[in-house]
Formats: C-alpha cells, structure tokens, sequence
C-alpha cells in the first residue's frame, strides 16, 4: 500500500523528532508549508506522544484520599467541626435543617455543577470524591 505524503511525513518526523520543517519537507518531497500547516494542524509527534493521560479512576480516588487523609487542621480547622458550622450558616441562611454530613453532599453537588461547565477539569472530579468521603466518614459517627 503505498504511504500518503501526510504519512510519510508523519514517519520522518517521528524518526527524526529534531528535524526542522524544512528538513522534513526535503526528506519527503513535500514543500515546506504543507508540512508546517500539517504540524500545526495534527501537532507534532512530541506534543501527540507526550500528550497528558486521562485521569483513571484510581489516580481520581487516590488524589482525593491524599487531600482528605493529610492534616490539615492547622490551616481550616477540624474537618467535623468545620462541616458542623457551615452547616449551621447554612441552617440559619436557609431557614431550614442542615447536618454536617449534608455539608459534604451539597459541596459535592456544587463540584458536580462545575463538571457540567468542565467535564475534564480534573480538580472537580478529585473534590467531589473528596467532599463525598468527608460527609460518609462524618455520618459513619451518627
């Protein structure tokens, strides 16, 4: 099967990632300003090849555990004890029953919110997880 000029441009550039455009348009007998259009236009073999991976959902869940599982009393207070009193501001805004635990359900709605903005921000996806885990380990000790 014989290699379209796209494809052999494709294959000079990854065995010779250095290469200018220049340089891959001799090898391949295409004239300069494709190449530059196609590279712009498909990226270069580095950006394709060295392209950031998806979150799995274990780097997800592991993320969020390493946020939550870290002491971080010194910075915002006890986790229960803030929970306890935004629910109360919550309580006293709304006029209407708030628990702690409910804290971490209503924030991770709010982080649910933002993934429908940015489905592949991965902070929200890693927050919501981390709200959710707060709010189960504080309705556990009901």
């Amino acid at each position: 099967m014989k290699k379209s000029k796209a494809d052999k441009i494709w294959a000079y550039k990854i065995a010779n990632p250095t290469a200018t455009n220049r340089e891959v348009a001799k090898a391949s007998g295409a004239h300069v300003t494709y190449v530059a259009s196609l590279m712009k236009k498909i990226g270069t073999p580095k950006e394709i090849l060295e392209a950031p991976k998806p979150p799995r959902r274990g780097d997800i869940l592991d993320t969020a555990k390493g946020y939550v599982t870290k002491d971080r009393a010194s910075d915002h207070g006890n986790m229960e004890d803030n929970f306890q009193m935004i629910a109360n501001l919550w309580a006293t805004y709304l006029n209407v029953d708030v628990a702690a635990h409910d804290v971490g359900a209503m924030m991770a709605l709010l982080k649910v919110a933002r993934i429908k903005s940015n489905p592949k921000h991965p902070d929200n996806w890693v927050d919501g997880a981390g709200y959710m885990a707060c709010g189960g380990e504080i309705a556990g000790k009901l």
